[in-house]
């Protein structure tokens, strides 16, 4: 089973819900009294009940949190409302599940479960999206928090810009706790106490034991519950609450299909065994997937990153992660050894490594972009370095990888890289970007249009844990337009001879062999509540908002840099969407190509000022193709191809080239 998408479940209206069918509303009117600031502690201070419902729960903030009451109720739900079936709800209480289970205070909350001190329960239908926090002393005071903040650390310390408002007022409280209860009665499933520690103990309990998940449990107590389909798919919000998009899409064709009673979907006893048997089925299909693919797997909900289901902690050796900044840096400033203009190299590298890491993001952001009308190819998901061979392409990717994992991932075959290929290590790999080092030319021709230019895969199933592509050549002069604008696209023109090669290799292989993630786990961690933020500004709308996951990235990675060495290298900067995409670097080659040729090649240019144009026929003698100078060229030059010559609006060349093309005498 591959973990790459989020839930969805379903909304449920109508009398056996607690709520009004009638279409209306319910509405909170209320008078503004005046703005605040308080610090959580304060706002949930001084209560000894807190009753909660929540969409995404950081586990050590919850355990802060609960830590103030003497009894605590928490209902997590999902805000995400896209059709389902019964296998969306036992996907989520499943994965749900298991993630508490991973956390360090599980055990502790599990105690509390145990002393019936806490209660936990899961929704099995998406009713309310508000975040509802209603809190009651024993002296009979209550007050009502409610707004955007989820129970979260990033929510509640200022992380993210929230709309948070309490009310001291009893009858507001009865108002919400009368909703609450009812939700709780008719929607939600409770999450026992053994579930739990038996989780903690294996991360396959559930999946071996369905019994003990919340729906089933419900529905052996209750003999059968109501379940309702939920609106139209355009309603939908992107919210990351789960991972568990392909438990459902595994169960779906397996699960018996629930009867419909009233207008609603009915799920009795008799459904179970049949579920039991399939969710067993999936469990033996993941044992055998984890055998086979990585996963580094990012957790959105508590901003936690893990490779093969061990959590990266926060590193508080500052030497390890200097370790790894003198990894990085020997690797750059061993390209001086290089023939050719290693500056620019170091350049490159670094504008490679900067996608190469925040590559993790780019299917959560993908999705949102899409959700929200952004244009998918603002965060590109695949990466290639072409050029010059012994350039240090693959061992550069070898060292990003390791640095990443800690783990040494072997190169995927040229035969994979078909688009029913790469759609088998898309669903099966998590996170660690594929490589393709070496790919043969024709290969890449042959499939890259298809795998490339699929801007949407991933989205209809809500996939945010799916991997990069990363390929390196020797094969490509030129990337083509089409194919430009969806890729970073890195050229590398420098390479080493064999003697240099050898004496570089054993230094290069023992700075890879000494890092470790320290490094990535730093940078994941920084990044986490920024990428979340740039979500959010993408949700909102915000007016000439532009979201810029280079500018970010490269920022984390200097400010790394100079907060841990105090020594950030000339090339590495804060990098943007230009230093990737604009004009000037993707047609470098062009331009360079132009200027040499005009240099040691004048004849072979006609400029026409009167027609406006610039052509440059191609010499016997040039080592270069114009296919490939024309594909690197941008449009406003409208670049003409003939047999042997290439032409160009002048004036526009004349602004791209930088120079001035006269002919004649006097030159």
């Amino acid at each position: 089973m591959e973990e790459n998408g989020q839930l969805s479940l379903f909304d449920t209206s109508g009398e056996d819900s607690g709520f009004p069918s009638s279409g209306k509303l319910p509405i909170v009117k209320a008078k503004f009294i005046a703005g605040e600031e308080k610090t959580w502690q304060e706002l949930f201070e001084d209560f000894d009940e807190l009753y909660a419902t929540t969409y995404s729960s950081g586990l050590t903030f919850t355990e802060s949190l609960i830590d103030k009451f003497k009894y605590a109720e928490i209902i997590y739900g999902c805000e995400e409302i896209i059709p389902g079936d019964v296998g969306a709800v036992l996907a989520m209480e499943t994965s749900l599940l298991e993630n508490f289970a991973k956390s360090k205070v599980a055990k502790k909350l599990s105690e509390r479960i145990r002393e019936k001190t806490l209660a936990l329960y899961v929704s099995r239908n998406s009713i309310s999206h508000a975040k509802i926090f209603c809190l009651k002393g024993g002296d009979g005071r209550t007050r009502v928090i409610v707004g955007s903040a989820n129970m979260s650390k990033t929510a509640f310390e200022g992380y993210q810009r929230e709309n948070i408002t309490y009310y001291d007022d009893p009858e507001a409280y009865e108002w919400y706790m009368e909703r609450y209860v009812k939700f709780r009665e008719n929607c939600t499933d409770n999450v026992n106490q053994k579930a739990i520690e038996k989780t903690i103990e294996s991360d396959d309990y559930l999946r071996d034991h369905p019994d003990d998940i919340p729906l089933i449990q419900t529905v052996n107590e209750k003999k059968y519950v109501y379940l309702e389909p939920s609106p139209e798919e355009d309603e939908a919000e992107v919210v990351i609450v789960t991972n568990a998009k392909d438990m459902e899409k595994e169960l779906k064709p397996m699960l018996p299909k629930p009867k419909k009673e009233h207008g609603k979907l009915i799920l009795t006893i008799e459904n179970v065994a049949k579920i039991k048997t399939s969710i067993k089925d999936i469990n033996v299909r993941k044992k055998e997937l984890l055998k086979t693919f990585p996963k580094l797997h990012l957790d959105y909900e508590k901003e936690e990153i893990s490779f093969n289901g061990k959590i990266f902690e926060k590193v508080d050796d500052k030497d390890k992660i200097i370790s790894d900044i003198n990894c990085i840096k020997y690797f750059l400033s061993s390209l001086d050894s290089f023939h050719g203009d290693y500056l620019q190299a170091q350049n490159d590298y670094y504008r490679f490594m900067n996608w190469f890491f925040a590559s993790i993001f780019m299917p959560y952001l993908r999705l949102v972009a899409y959700k929200k009308n952004y244009d998918v190819t603002t965060f590109p998901n695949v990466g290639i370095m072409y050029g010059d061979s012994n350039g240090g392409k693959s061992t550069f990717v070898q060292l990003l990888t390791k640095l990443m994992t800690g783990s040494r991932i072997p190169a995927s075959g040229n035969a994979d890289f078909t688009y029913t290929g790469v759609e088998k290590l898309r669903r099966g790999i998590e996170g660690v970007p594929i490589n393709f080092d070496d790919l043969d030319r024709n290969q890449f021709r042959s499939n890259s249009d298809k795998i490339i230019k699929a801007d949407e895969w991933g989205i209809p199933e809500m996939f945010v844990n799916y991997p990069a592509i990363v390929v390196t050549t020797n094969k490509l002069p030129s990337l083509e337009a089409p194919i430009q604008k969806r890729v970073v696209g890195i050229r590398i023109d420098v390479r080493i001879g064999k003697e240099e090669g050898l004496a570089n290799s054993r230094s290069i292989k023992e700075a890879i062999a000494n890092s470790t993630t320290a490094f990535y786990t730093e940078y994941i961690r920084r990044m986490f509540p920024l990428v979340k933020d740039m979500a959010e500004r993408m949700k909102e709308g915000e007016e000439k908002y532009y979201a810029d996951i280079f500018e970010l990235s490269s920022r984390i990675i200097v400010e790394i840099f100079r907060d841990y060495t105090g020594d950030v290298p000339e090339y590495m900067k804060k990098l943007s969407f230009s230093d990737y995409y604009g004009d000037q670097v993707t047609g470098r080659t062009a331009i360079k190509t132009i200027r040499e040729a005009w240099v040691s090649e004048r004849k072979s240019f006609k400029v026409d000022r009167r027609k406006n144009l610039l052509i440059y026929s191609v010499p016997d003698t040039a080592t270069h193709d114009i296919r490939y100078l024309q594909d690197e060229l941008p449009p406003q030059l409208e670049a003409h191809r003939h047999p042997s010559s290439l032409t160009m609006n002048l004036k526009e060349a004349e602004k791209f080239f930088d120079m001035k093309f006269k002919t004649g005498i006097f030159r």
